[in-house]
């Protein structure tokens, strides 16, 4: 489970070359090519969004505003990398993770605070330098019951530890806040394994942040541009389960 993250600390030096080899840059925008329609037409659509809830908050917050714009475009452009097999993914959601978790403090929503710095810390920077995100991405899944037991407990203990933690908080939503991120955590160690099962745990993700981001806004924090970007989220992990180019039948 814990594999590449031990080989990407050990071998450090060597694939942290991989960020500034030669036609690195050239190469990323190569890995936004390719895409299928339903992917840009996310990305637009998106964008539309965002530029509406942009207009919306900006005379009240204006740099709250504008550092949710970028999140939330770049979040979605993160996880359509993802669904596409793109390693434009992992810089993407290393500047949109710094975004939204700066607009998640605000908020006071510590949960996506945290869920995106544990996003940047323990998936993007790594994908960033892993050799098997920075060439053509091979899709695995669970070959066992044992990996859907090993993946599960993993769940469960992380839930209870978050679960501790936020309970020693003032956090008005410990349950719903410590469900979430632990199954960010989860979700990040899927991804970074490669594991096509990974949608399972991001699309009960993107309808449980939903919920957390409509119960933030209810209590009159929170912004709709992230709103907005997670439900794009929902229909892309839909994309990644159903459409012919996702995971899932690569995988087969």
């Amino acid at each position: 489970m814990f594999a590449r993250y031990y080989d990407v600390l050990t071998n450090f030096s060597s694939y942290s070359k991989n960020i500034f080899r030669k036609g690195y840059f050239a190469w990323l925008w190569q890995q936004c090519q390719g895409w299928g329609r339903f992917s840009y037409g996310l990305l637009g659509f998106n964008f539309v969004l965002q530029v509406i809830s942009l207009g919306q908050s900006f005379k009240q917050t204006p740099l709250l505003a504008v550092i949710a714009f970028i999140g939330g475009n770049l979040s979605v452009a993160c996880v359509i990398g993802i669904s596409n097999r793109s390693g434009i993914q992992g810089w993407a959601g290393a500047i949109s993770a710094l975004a939204i978790a700066t607009t998640g403090f605000i908020a006071g929503n510590y949960a996506t605070a945290f869920e995106q710095l544990g996003y940047l810390i323990f998936l993007d920077l790594f994908c960033i330098l892993d050799p098997k995100w920075n060439d053509d991405i091979q899709v695995e899944k669970f070959e066992s019951g044992l990996e859907w037991i090993k993946y599960g407990l993993f769940f469960l203990v992380t839930w209870l530890i978050t679960y501790l933690l936020f309970s020693l908080t003032s956090d008005p939503r410990v349950f719903l806040d410590s469900l979430n991120l632990a199954m960010a955590i989860t979700g990040s160690l899927l991804e970074l394994n490669r594991k096509r099962e990974q949608f399972f745990v991001w699309t009960l993700a993107s309808l449980f942040t939903i919920a957390l981001w409509f119960q933030t806004m209810l209590q009159g924090d929170g912004n709709f541009a992230l709103i907005f970007s997670y439900s794009v989220f929902f229909l892309n992990d839909m994309y990644a389960l159903f459409s012919r180019k996702g995971w899932f039948r690569l995988a087969e």
